[in-house]
């Protein structure tokens, strides 16, 4: 989607100002916490959204492979629902972002991505978790070997090219402060077994749940959500773990620390 930069993107002298008093404070910005309250409070004046999600990863041939992941208000379980056993991300807005490295706007009615674009599966999630709409772009380092990623959810006003405009200034600012907090974040948060590393949150409350031997319907009406996605979740823990049952998976979590066992 060609950009003009004539005039910061034909933004007033009034936007241009509020562009740069937006911007300012990101080079202070150190961790997590404060990088949110930026995103809560001054981003909104520029870029209003409800939901975001970010993260780096290396980049390869198969795709992006995640190292961090932070979300703001984004709904958990569509996260996971994105990520795979190898630690890639199956999202086709990501993947269309990964080939064309521009700007990716979608909405159902949206002209910018069509609905064929986007897998079956992963459009019923995006129905389901309740999204209205996505702005993402994301930026790679200069041997292409690692990128980040933002993926802006619940923008009040419909999706245009000004949208895409500003993604283009906005997100360079927005690689460099996460940079700093993915760098500053504590040693301990890179230091978990790799098996730990892989299983998400709410895998590791269903494979309790599969220690205490429940059904896939039991534990959806524990987590109140679909037989299906639990399924979809006790799938990838068997990946995950490198087994073929739900037994073996309880087994291999009580030997490798991952849960207590049930016994005596």
């Amino acid at each position: 989607m060609p950009v003009s930069h004539d005039g910061i993107l034909g933004l007033s002298a009034e936007k241009r100002a509020i562009f740069f008093e937006v911007i300012e404070p990101t080079q202070r910005i150190s961790n997590q916490e404060q990088f949110f309250q930026w995103t809560r409070n001054e981003l909104q004046r520029l870029f209003p959204h409800g939901m975001l999600a970010c993260g780096f990863g290396s980049i390869s041939k198969k795709g992006v492979k995640v190292q961090h992941v932070m979300s703001c208000n984004f709904p958990q379980e569509y996260l996971q629902t994105l990520q795979c056993p190898n630690e890639m991300m199956n999202s086709p807005i990501l993947s269309k972002w990964m080939q064309d490295k521009q700007p990716i706007l979608f909405e159902p009615n949206y002209g910018g991505i069509t609905e064929n674009v986007v897998q079956s599966a992963w459009l019923d999630n995006f129905h389901r978790f309740g999204l209205q709409n996505l702005a993402a772009h994301g930026q790679c380092d200069v041997n292409s070997q690692t990128a980040s990623y933002f993926s802006f959810s619940s923008i009040p006003s419909p999706l245009s090219p000004r949208h895409a405009g500003i993604l283009k200034l906005l997100v360079p600012h927005l690689h460099f402060a996460l940079a700093r907090v993915v760098t500053n974040l504590p040693a301990k948060a890179h230091k978990r077994t790799p098996q730990q590393s892989h299983l998400t949150g709410r895998e590791m409350v269903i494979l309790k749940w599969l220690g205490y031997s429940k059904t896939n319907r039991e534990i959806a009406q524990e987590l109140s959500i679909s037989e299906a996605t639990v399924k979809n979740h006790i799938h990838h823990i068997l990946a995950k773990l490198n087994v073929n049952t739900r037994t073996q998976a309880v087994t291999k979590a009580i030997k490798l620390k991952l849960m207590l066992s049930r016994r005596g």
